[in-house]
């Protein structure tokens, strides 16, 4: 019993010791621990968020990060620090070749230039086009420009949000061209003993020969496999044949309709380069695409 009392007391004096400290550290130093909102200032966080549109003004993706500027710099920060950006950008232009990115870069009318021509709207928006180009954005699907704004730096000389990017069509003459390339192309896949090993550029023209034939569903396409001179006339026509129908199937494989593609096989029969040098025959060695 006298150790049940022993602990009571013990208990109640740190009870008090804690409630006495309570009442000096809320009430004296604190002042109650009543803060008037009169005296709490907040101040908005700087906006931070890139938004890729289209010509339309219409938002086609929303990303939480914005880049970073800084006064008086060409300077942007990384791509790579907005998730999926580059990524979703190439996604675009990949699937729509008709489309391009316009990139818009920022700038205070009286920030200080640089020794270059360019305003630093365009110095900027050339950065986010390099960043872009080095991870496997084409260069000639992106165009730069420079916007006087209205904005303020933060203490830091910093800036969020001030690169805009748009994906607008392409300009009617340049549309022609890229059509006429692709009704038109030399491809150079590799084939090991008639097998296809498909190449970046096989991959990319597939791509955008599918929005293509989409796009004029009446069209036809014809592929000729060409070969060296090595071996014999007629064995190489079969060589060629066979390249031509292996390429047709790639094509068919990846959602290109059977109905609408031909072969054709030329051999050794129309070279395009010297045929007695290895540089001059891996020239030769091609499949041809026409389109009509």
């Amino acid at each position: 019993m006298l150790h049940y009392f022993k602990a009571i007391t013990v208990f109640s004096i740190w009870v008090l010791i804690a409630l006495t400290s309570h009442y000096f550290i809320s009430h004296k130093l604190f002042n109650n621990c009543n803060i008037s909102s009169e005296n709490l200032t907040v101040t908005p966080p700087q906006k931070k968020q890139v938004s890729v549109i289209d010509k339309t003004n219409s938002t086609i993706y929303n990303f939480p990060i914005a880049f970073t500027i800084k006064q008086n710099e060409p300077y942007v920060s990384n791509t790579t620090d907005i998730s999926y950006l580059a990524d979703s950008i190439k996604s675009i232009l990949t699937n729509n070749y008709a489309k391009e990115l316009h990139i818009i870069g920022k700038y205070l009318q009286d920030e200080i230039q640089t020794n270059s021509n360019k305003n630093l709207g365009i110095q900027r928006a050339e950065t986010v086009k390099n960043m872009l180009t080095h991870i496997g954005v084409k260069a000639d699907r992106v165009k730069t420009f420079g916007q006087v704004s209205n904005f303020s730096f933060n203490n830091e000389k910093k800036f969020n949000n001030d690169i805009e990017l748009t994906f607008n069509k392409i300009a009617q003459n340049s549309l022609d061209s890229i059509e006429a390339i692709i009704s038109n192309k030399t491809l150079y896949p590799e084939f090991k003993d008639d097998m296809l090993i498909p190449t970046r550029d096989l991959e990319d023209y597939t791509k955008i020969l599918r929005q293509f034939l989409h796009k004029y569903p009446t069209k036809k396409v014809l592929i000729t496999g060409h070969t060296d001179n090595l071996g014999y006339f007629d064995k190489n026509l079969i060589i060629g044949l066979n390249r031509a129908k292996t390429t047709k199937k790639y094509f068919i494989d990846n959602g290109i309709k059977p109905n609408i593609i031909s072969t054709l096989s030329k051999g050794e029969s129309e070279p395009i380069a010297e045929k007695t040098t290895e540089k001059g025959r891996a020239k030769n060695r091609r499949i041809e695409i026409k389109i009509n």
